[in-house]
């Protein structure tokens, strides 16, 4: 690998055992090519400490829309000790809950319902309630996949805001567009 590469045996070692310090990006798309893997990068934006913002107004305009007899809990955590995932909300009335997941953006749809379905199995929920901001480009990607939706969320936004105006948990999961 070090002679294909052009990356030295002991920065190799290194590189498998999660200490090396520095690597540029074109030997780290080297190694992963020889050894059969696509490198792939994701930046974060710097700035502004808080990058939820968006999602945290989302939930903010949802809250209001629910009765008051329903229990309202953010940041919920699942219940495995030492998994770092959450709820962005949980919603619960004395003998039933549902979680909600608040997307302001989207944009990996398939990565999106993974990443929920293992949730909801790894937390025991029945349903969820997918809560997405309406915005154009998340109308559009929503409407580039409809029945993929309609089946993972049978219950639409209408439907949904009804009955949890009233006090109520849909059966099913909803998606809701708000």
């Amino acid at each position: 690998m070090a002679e294909a590469t052009g990356v030295s045996e002991s920065a190799i070692r290194r590189l498998e055992l999660g200490r090396l310090e520095d690597i540029s990006t074109e030997r780290l798309a080297l190694v992963a090519d020889v050894v059969g893997l696509e490198p792939s990068l994701r930046l974060y934006p710097t700035g502004a400490p808080l990058r939820d913002a968006p999602q945290l107004a989302l939930l903010g305009r949802f809250r209001p829309r629910l009765h008051d007899s329903l229990v309202w809990r953010t940041e919920v955590t699942l219940p495995i000790e030492g998994d770092l995932r959450s709820w962005d909300a949980v919603i619960s009335t004395a003998h039933d809950w549902v979680p909600v997941d608040a997307e302001a953006r989207l944009s990996d749809l398939q990565a999106l319902e993974r990443r929920t379905n293992l949730k909801a199995r790894d937390s025991g929920a029945q349903r969820v309630i997918l809560l997405v901001a309406d915005t154009r480009t998340n109308r559009m990607a929503l409407k580039a996949s409809p029945d993929a939706w309609r089946a993972g969320f049978p219950v639409d936004t209408r439907t949904a805001l009804r009955l949890l105006g009233k006090g109520e948990l849909a059966r099913q999961s909803a998606l809701i567009v708000l």
